[in-house]
């Protein structure tokens, strides 16, 4: 993710928080692009007062 940040892609994102709780979360961002689509299964922990991706998974379909 930092290789992108400041870049703006040319696709649709949708992102779906599947679990939260105080400590974690679970989220599933999905972008589409014109001839692919990529979804990220991403888990996010809770550091003071801020979240930090702590893991990403993701496919390409």
């Amino acid at each position: 993710m930092k290789k992108e940040k400041g870049k703006r892609l040319d696709c649709g994102v949708n992102a779906n928080i599947i679990k939260e709780s105080i400590y974690y979360m679970v989220a599933k961002v999905t972008m589409k692009f014109e001839n692919f689509t990529k979804t990220d299964l991403v888990i996010l922990t809770r550091e003071g007062d801020s979240w930090k991706v702590s893991s990403s998974v993701n496919t390409y379909k």
